[in-house]
């Protein structure tokens, strides 16, 4: 009988950084399309003088964007994956090697960062640096590890699936 039974690991290897990218450009793609069809489609409500046209557009935009949030979010909780992250083939998972929790994602993956944002930029009126905080979270994937600032806050790694 062996005293050290085998234990059940894995090798997993870190999602690309263009992968990542790609990933984010068809999540924010998803995430605006509604909008953008509003943006086309909006001039051409305001010109034929109908009213209704125009919050029939409206409403069903906001409907949309949210249905496309909460489809994310539903996806990311269940199988670690937006649709981006499901398209490009990678997924997100903690240290443990479990699908976070929507509390680490939003809670420590994304909150902080906006928090600080609208702190600096707003209460201390310190102009643009908003944007600076997210470059340095993202310039952060370029480390061997390939985790950015808000996967080290949540402890996540984006993974190939």
């Amino acid at each position: 009988m062996d005293p050290y039974p085998a234990q059940d690991t894995y090798e997993v290897e870190a999602a690309t950084r263009l992968s990542r990218l790609g990933a984010a450009l068809v999540d924010g793609l998803v995430g605006f399309a509604p909008l953008g069809a509003i943006a086309l489609l909006l001039p051409m409500a305001l010109l034929s003088g109908r009213m209704g046209s125009l919050v029939v557009l409206v409403v069903a935009a906001v409907g949309i964007s949210l249905a496309v949030l909460i489809t994310q979010i539903v996806l990311l909780v269940r199988r670690g994956q937006t649709i981006g992250k499901k398209v490009l083939g990678i997924r997100m998972i903690t240290s443990d090697g479990d699908i976070p929790s929507i509390w680490r994602v939003f809670f420590l993956r994304w909150l902080p960062f906006a928090v600080v944002a609208v702190v600096l930029e707003l209460v201390l009126k310190v102009r643009g640096i908003g944007n600076l905080i997210y470059l340095v979270d993202a310039l952060l994937i370029f480390q061997p590890t390939r985790r950015c600032l808000h996967d080290l806050l949540a402890d996540t790694h984006v993974i190939k699936a």
